[in-house]
């Protein structure tokens, strides 16, 4: 039923595009030709992406092969998922691997085996992405991705750095997200954490619990989970989901056993709540171009009509070309304002984002000098490193979920310039990840366990003895005692004691200044190549915001300067012939409001955003 109608809509939304096209066309304006181009690739577009994310180990890839009753991505009990993996509907199994250099904007496509898919993505193939970005296309023959649906299969979270901002950097790009959280336990702090970066990603985002054929009580896990998310004010909704009953329901043929597993009931979630949702978010960007496009045409058509109306010859011909031309220059000093506030905005993105980032990273420098004051580092350094590479990639991870959100708002602001009724023209923002920045970032540097031998302690005690001995004994002697006698030995031992638990405090805090200088080094590293990636990425964005307003200021100025020409070729016509074009110019004016009253009927009122926070 949803189905149908949205495919009416489109249908109904084509037919307007293609006369609307048809105008722009008979008026000369090929930039509105091209605009209604891309109007008819959006409507036709219906592939809607899904990225399965989640923490490692959590039951991803066997939800994907659920979802489409196949094993097409590999699933095992040590090895995970390295590179992310696109499932998409083929005519026939095919498999593709996708090498991208951002830089140079090229990309390199290798076809295997779908058999041998699990050398190429898993940890089997090694370490991968040192020269760009690596990811999995495969193709299947499922009914349940005929309609669009492409599954992403992502690496876990909190096994690498790198996979984390891979995820993230996922994220914006997709249609929605799925997060998975096993049954064995509730959300913890690091998933809650993650979740709360994928909301603010993406729009559309899916929590399940996986695996609850492992846990019989999984009921109260699902929820203790609610009450999580509730308390941390994230409304996304919540199911509940076994891949491996899923499959056994499918090799036995048990329908009762396959709605326990539920994995049916998040493919309709995804079908027809999800997809439905993203089809029409497109409908409302295809309706706010439409719309955008018959201002252009109706600005020139009303500037014309106007001085055809006004009497030949007469002072209302100059006062109508007057008001044209002021209201022409009005909008183009409005327009022209979006220069200087694009410029001014990404200066502003670019300081706040790199103060921010340094913040969060000094933060966590000196939370690890606080951890080193209160231990031994040389006996818990392995330790010590991985929640400092847990907590520099979060903290990363923070700042690159800011820099989305702030350069969102950004190109809202700029977007405002250019709004003759409220509606802005925004471009979708692709911000490069942080994984390559990440794994330049060089490891942690070793400090020593300061363990001594035997042979080292007794040297040191003995260091500190022989002056006990000998002081003592001295003093010993002028009373007729031998040099060395118990006294001065028992003296020696004393001093000898505190000698070693000096030089042990010693050695101890010269471990800990190490400590601090190897966790300093890190923390400058880490700023400086995360720093200069992000620098980079903001120059990115905007050069992406900074063409996408200027093509949309020619379209202004273009609309402009053709409502003052028609004007001045209005007011020099014959009255006979004033008369004949002004009936063509209300036929069409009409004609064009009645596309717009046609295009606004398919649209509803688009969710309100979100509110911009620091992550």
């Amino acid at each position: 039923m949803t189905s149908s109608l949205s495919t009416s809509t489109s249908v109904g939304l084509d037919e307007i595009v293609e006369r609307l096209r048809s105008v722009t066309v008979s008026h000369g304006r090929p930039e509105l030709t091209g605009r209604m181009d891309d109007v008819q690739a959006l409507l036709a577009d219906t592939s809607v992406q899904v990225v399965v994310v989640g923490q490692f180990k959590q039951g991803k890839s066997a939800l994907v092969n659920a979802l489409v009753d196949a094993p097409v991505c590999p699933v095992d009990d040590v090895v995970a998922t390295a590179v992310p993996t696109a499932v998409s509907w083929g005519d026939q199994p095919s498999a593709v691997l996708v090498t991208e250099f951002a830089q140079e904007e090229t990309s390199i496509r290798t076809s295997i085996d779908p058999r041998q898919l699990r050398r190429h993505v898993t940890e089997l193939a090694g370490e991968t992405g040192f020269a760009g970005s690596l990811h999995a296309e495969v193709r299947l023959p499922r009914a349940f991705l005929a309609d669009g649906l492409t599954l992403v299969d992502t690496p876990g979270v909190g096994r690498a750095q790198a996979q984390v901002s891979t995820n993230l950097t996922l994220l914006p790009h997709a249609d929605a997200a799925i997060m998975l959280s096993d049954a064995t336990q509730e959300l913890t702090q690091p998933e809650m954490g993650f979740l709360r970066q994928a909301v603010a990603l993406c729009p559309r985002v899916t929590c399940v619990v996986s695996k609850i054929d492992l846990q019989h009580q999984w009921r109260a896990i699902v929820e203790a989970n609610l009450e999580h998310l509730a308390a941390a004010d994230i409304d996304v909704p919540l199911l509940a989901t076994s891949a491996l009953l899923h499959d056994l329901a499918g090799r036995e043929h048990d329908d009762a056993l396959a709605d326990e597993a539920r994995v049916t009931a998040l493919g309709t979630h995804l079908r027809e709540v999800v997809r439905e949702d993203v089809l029409a978010e497109r409908r409302r960007s295809a309706v706010d171009d439409i719309l955008a496009v018959c201002e252009h045409l109706m600005m020139v058509l009303q500037a014309e009509l106007r001085a055809l109306g006004a009497t030949s010859g007469g002072a209302e011909v100059v006062r109508e070309l007057e008001d044209v031309r002021d209201l022409a220059n009005q909008l183009t000093r409005r327009s022209a304002r979006w220069q200087q506030t694009l410029s001014d905005g990404a200066a502003e993105l670019v300081s706040d984002i790199e103060f921010d980032l340094r913040d969060r990273l000094r933060a966590v420098g000196r939370e690890a000098e606080k951890l080193i004051d209160d231990c031994d580092p040389g006996e818990v350094w392995d330790d010590i490193g991985s929640w400092l590479a847990e907590s520099v990639t979060q903290a990363v991870s923070d700042n690159f979920v800011w820099a989305h959100q702030r350069s969102e708002h950004l190109a809202e602001v700029v977007a405002r310039h250019f709004s003759l009724d409220g509606r802005a023209a925004v471009p979708e923002l692709a911000l490069d990840g942080t994984e390559q920045a990440l794994r330049a970032i060089g490891g942690l540097e070793v400090v020593r366990s300061g363990r001594l031998s035997l042979g080292q302690k007794v040297m040191v005690g003995m260091k500190g003895s022989y002056g006990g001995i000998l002081m003592f004994g001295l003093m010993t002697s002028l009373a007729g005692m031998a040099l060395v006698n118990p006294l001065s030995v028992a003296a020696g031992l004393v001093m000898g004691g505190f000698a070693y638990r000096q030089d042990a405090q010693q050695r101890l805090e010269q471990r800990r200044n190490e400590a601090k200088h190897a966790v300093r080094r890190l923390i400058d590293e880490s700023i400086f190549q995360v720093g200069k990636e992000s620098r980079d990425r903001m120059g990115r964005v905007k050069r992406v915001l900074r063409d996408h307003f200027s093509a949309i200021a020619e379209d202004l100025k273009r609309s402009l300067a053709e409502s003052v020409r028609a004007a001045k070729d209005g007011t020099a016509l014959p009255t006979d012939e004033r008369s004949r074009r002004a009936i063509l110019l209300s036929r069409e004016l009409r004609e064009i409001r009645q596309l717009c009253e046609r295009a606004s009927a398919f649209t509803t009122t688009p969710p309100t955003g979100r509110e911009l926070t620091p992550a």
